[in-house]
């Protein structure tokens, strides 16, 4: 269905493949070799390599990615049991746009076949037709981008581009996007007005020192999100140097591998997208094989999905209730901790029918949000729950 969207694996890769041992990822993925395209009713996770740049701000030269396939490849599986596809290179179209329809196509597709597309590029704008393959599927998505900058607004304001795709996703119609979070943002990279706008349309972030110093507070972000895309350039350039943007502040490696377990083991996370690769600076390999391990620690996570968001099912069953009332008012939040695996959500509200989209009005939180909203230091992310309801 898919096989003129794609060109096939590497002769080369595919040679390499039968190099190694049954206990390298390598050995049990099902590659697109060019004949038979892989059938999606028998994988879990497709991994979408698209090396589409010209949506950058950067010039970056296209790469093959085989060194990237090579590391990736040589690892040793977790313990799970996962059947990943590795569908090729995603053809550039005659123009960008092209590649955005084929992308979205491919996503959409794939999600409704529940099939987890697993994305690695090429420029970040590519996000923008994966928000657009959701448009059928759902009323509301929460994006979370990790990234240095927040990307809403750029001087061409004229053309989609890895500088201002967030822009234009909130300015499209129908928008269906509920919340957009940035993870890692550099103060300094930022412009005021992007701050301003972010602030105004109640949306979240967090900044690179903040995430630095807990790590583990990116989960209850990650848990609540639909899409995550992480721009590589987030990552300091003595971990990551061939990103677009290398910086010598970031994220450090074992920060993204982190984030990335994070979001594998998110249960609403659908898919999941690495950008802003610039494979021609990779002289030693060392991007390359730090994107392996992140996909790698996503692998890992996904395979530790317990499926216990709350729902109208399980809400009253499977959680312990905390109702905590807010200070000169008459309203309460309630926190809800999982009885089975320790994770907080919290709510303004217990009036739930069988309607409600549980994803929107119960949402994640840290066990130091409940402790920090007692004190009556309520949070943003809880406070945004006041504004929004």
């Amino acid at each position: 269905m898919f096989s003129n969207y794609f060109s096939s694996v590497s002769k080369d890769i595919l040679a390499f493949k039968e190099t190694l041992n049954q206990n390298q990822l390598g050995f049990n993925l099902d590659c697109y070799a060019g004949a038979e395209f892989p059938d999606i009713d028998n994988i879990d996770i497709a991994l979408i390599v698209v090396p589409e740049n010209r949506g950058s701000v950067q010039k970056i030269e296209s790469s093959s990615y085989s060194e990237f396939r090579k590391s990736f490849y040589s690892l040793f599986e977790g313990n799970w049991k996962l059947r990943i596809s590795d569908f090729g290179n995603l053809k550039a179209g005659d123009n960008v746009k092209d590649t955005y329809f084929a992308l979205n196509d491919v996503i959409s597709h794939l999600l409704s076949q529940s099939v987890f597309p697993l994305v690695l590029g090429g420029s970040q704008d590519l996000v923008y037709p994966m928000y657009q393959a959701y448009g059928s599927f759902t009323k509301g998505v929460n994006l979370l981008c990790v990234d240095s900058r927040f990307d809403l607004i750029d001087t061409d304001g004229l053309n989609i581009n890895s500088r201002n795709f967030i822009g234009y996703i909130i300015k499209q119609e129908p928008n269906h996007l509920t919340n957009f979070i940035n993870l890692g943002f550099q103060s300094y990279l930022c412009q005021n007005d992007e701050s301003h706008l972010l602030d105004k349309m109640l949306f979240e972030s967090c900044r690179l020192g903040d995430l630095r110093e807990n790590i583990k507070e990116s989960e209850p972000y990650l848990r609540g999100a639909d899409i995550v895309s992480f721009d590589l350039s987030a990552i300091k350039q003595a971990d990551s140097p061939a990103t677009s943007f290398p910086s010598p502040n970031g994220l450090e490696a074992h920060h993204a591998c982190v984030i990335s377990r994070y979001a594998g083991m998110s249960d609403r996370v659908s898919s999941f997208g690495l950008f802003e690769f610039d494979g021609l600076k990779d002289l030693t390999n060392q991007t390359a094989n730090l994107i392996s391990q992140i996909i790698w620690y996503f692998l890992e996570g996904f395979s530790l999905r317990t499926t216990d968001y709350p729902s109208s099912k399980t809400i009253n069953i499977n959680y312990q209730k905390y109702l905590i009332p807010v200070k000169n008012s008459n309203l309460q939040f309630v926190f809800y901790k999982s009885k089975n695996t320790g994770r907080w959500w919290v709510s303004s509200s217990m009036d739930f029918d069988q309607e409600t989209n549980y994803k929107d009005t119960v949402i994640p939180c840290s066990y130091e949000d409940y402790l920090n909203t007692i004190s009556g230091d309520i949070p943003r992310r809880i406070y945004r729950i006041l504004k929004t309801t």
